[in-house]
């Protein structure tokens, strides 16, 4: 259970980087893609932000088996706003 909130701080970290590379791209260039990109990450930094506040808050009402699926969900995750974030910073 302990890995699954540890992945959502992990995430939120992930999405602070890419938020803070979609906001300096976007005061260079003024595009609507750049303003896309940084709605995409707020938005997904504040599911990241409530989804851990209720595990924290509301650990014993969840099932090990919910737990589990959450787990896998938050690796998932993980793994792709890692990738996101390594093609956004070699690019």
């Amino acid at each position: 259970m302990e890995i699954a909130i540890v992945l959502e701080f992990f995430n939120g970290l992930l999405l602070l980087f890419l938020l803070y590379t979609y906001v300096q791209n976007y005061r260079q260039m003024k595009t609507a893609f750049g303003l896309g990109l940084i709605f995409f990450a707020l938005f997904l930094l504040v599911e990241n932000v409530l989804a851990a506040f209720f595990h924290l808050t509301m650990m014993n009402y969840y099932s090990p088996e919910a737990m589990q699926h959450a787990l896998v969900l938050n690796a998932v995750q993980t793994i792709a706003l890692a990738i996101l974030a390594w093609i956004t910073r070699e690019g």
